[in-house]
């Protein structure tokens, strides 16, 4: 399958994804202005692929007062600035009444062919989201809006079936979804108990994706390596999501995040209190939420000192010595950020790939 055939349907909201906000109104990043190696990485991977990014400071202190009920007042104030930075960015969204945005975590990494693997996974998206042409709201996944007993997963090809044309985003009208999982450490397959919708949109032949020895999976599950052939690419409801490199919000899905995790209840660190409320856990009610696997941004790790790669958390005391002799991303065939002296010289062919089809995966030993 082509690349050009998956995004060529006419529907001129689907071409506004090629735009240099993805199809969103605004993108935003989130930088601790001390990481000027992270803002200058990102500034220079956005204007080599055309996007344009705004910046969100990161937080490095946050008062224990402002912490919602339940928040931990001992809590690493790595952890606690994330949230803050995040919830921040949420803030904004809602007082500049923004209709969508993508929010990235300054070291995402991201394909070069990102504007033409976002077209395909905002086609998918809507097979999920839009009921099908000619019905009364009827969808195309029959476990929606919750699946029974003895419901299983269902395949949809993206390349055979097809859904109604949103009118407010090319994802999927803004009143329908809440948050665009899109760069994760891992994810997971709906399952019937979980009480979400099993509908899975698959996209064979992806020339994008690393063949299945390649992929790592990382926290998720093996079930795209063991179920699918090399090159597939599947879009389901979220589950089992960790980290949050990137993530795409609905305005209604901002008013959401900014209550549910600012708000009413603080338990866990903000991507695990994010993936509770896209699944309905712990108390919080379900929300719309959908994710890819592979990912499509994920965290790159330059050559550089391991305890440099997180703001968060500890490293550990190895990592405070410790080096990655070798610039990757994991899951991203033709990563921009591997690929900036190719690029900065205006090289259109014969970009670095990590991971090639039939040769060994290379040894990736950053966590």
């Amino acid at each position: 399958m082509s690349r050009s055939s998956l995004g060529s349907s006419g529907d001129g909201s689907l071409d506004s994804v090629l735009n240099a906000t993805l199809g969103f109104q605004k993108i935003f990043a989130i930088n601790l202005p001390l990481r000027t190696d992270h803002r200058d990485q990102m500034s220079l991977a956005a204007h080599l692929t055309d996007l344009h990014v705004e910046y969100v400071d990161g937080v490095t202190e946050v008062d224990r007062r402002t912490l919602p009920p339940g928040g931990n007042p001992k809590a690493k104030i790595g952890v606690l600035g994330s949230w803050r930075a995040h919830l921040n960015v949420m803030r904004m969204i809602v007082e500049q009444n923004i209709s969508t945005a993508l929010v990235l975590e300054d070291d995402s990494d991201w394909d070069i062919r990102i504007k033409s693997q976002m077209q395909v996974f905002a086609k998918a998206s809507r097979l999920l989201l839009q009921p099908i042409p000619g019905t009364s709201g009827r969808m195309l996944d029959p476990t929606y809006p919750q699946p029974g007993e003895g419901d299983v997963a269902q395949d949809f090809d993206i390349a055979k079936e097809i859904a109604g044309t949103p009118t407010t985003s090319p994802y999927g009208d803004t009143d329908k979804w809440d948050l665009l999982w899109l760069g994760h450490c891992g994810a997971r397959f709906p399952s019937a108990g979980d009480k979400i919708p099993l509908g899975r949109v698959v996209v064979s032949n992806d020339e994008t994706v690393p063949e299945r020895q390649h992929v790592d999976e990382q926290f998720g599950d093996k079930v795209l390596k063991e179920e699918y052939p090399d090159h597939t690419r599947v879009v389901t409801r979220a589950k089992g999501n960790v980290c949050t490199l990137a993530y795409a919000v609905s305005l209604p899905g901002a008013r959401r995040i900014l209550y549910e995790l600012g708000m009413h209840k603080m338990d866990a660190a903000y991507d695990l209190m994010l993936r509770a409320m896209c699944e309905g856990k712990g108390g919080r009610k379900m929300r719309t939420c959908l994710t890819v696997q592979p990912m499509l941004f994920q965290h790159h790790r330059p050559i550089a000192a391991k305890s440099s790669f997180t703001d968060v958390g500890t490293p550990d005391a190895k990592d405070e010595v410790e080096y990655t002799e070798t610039a990757f991303t994991r899951n991203i065939r033709w990563s921009t950020r591997v690929n900036f002296p190719k690029l900065i010289d205006g090289e259109t062919s014969n970009y670095t790939d990590l991971f090639r089809d039939g040769e060994p995966t290379p040894e990736l030993t950053s966590p």
